[in-house]
């Protein structure tokens, strides 16, 4: 499974084509903080990775990043949202 998506999305999707949320936030960082957010906790992870950073490191830069890409999913979802009149 890959760690860059969320279960059953993105990368992980079952059966269906769809965009890597990184792809997505790379597209929309420049208008978009949480979105950038997201970008830059995701490089900080590879790095560490690279590295060969301990476990406790890695733990803790992943949730870092699943923090993130849940926030800059919700912002870029409300972005391309219709506005909703009441």
């Amino acid at each position: 499974m890959g760690s860059c998506c969320p279960p059953n999305r993105g990368c992980n999707a079952h059966g269906t084509e769809q965009p890597c949320v990184l792809a997505m936030f790379r597209a929309a960082a420049a208008a978009t903080e949480e979105a950038r957010t997201a970008v830059e906790r995701w490089d900080a992870l590879q790095l560490t990775e690279q590295e060969g950073a301990g476990a406790g490191e890695r733990r803790f830069r992943r949730r870092a990043y699943e923090r993130a890409r849940e926030q800059a999913l919700t912002a870029v979802a409300m972005d391309l949202a219709e506005p909703v009149k009441a």
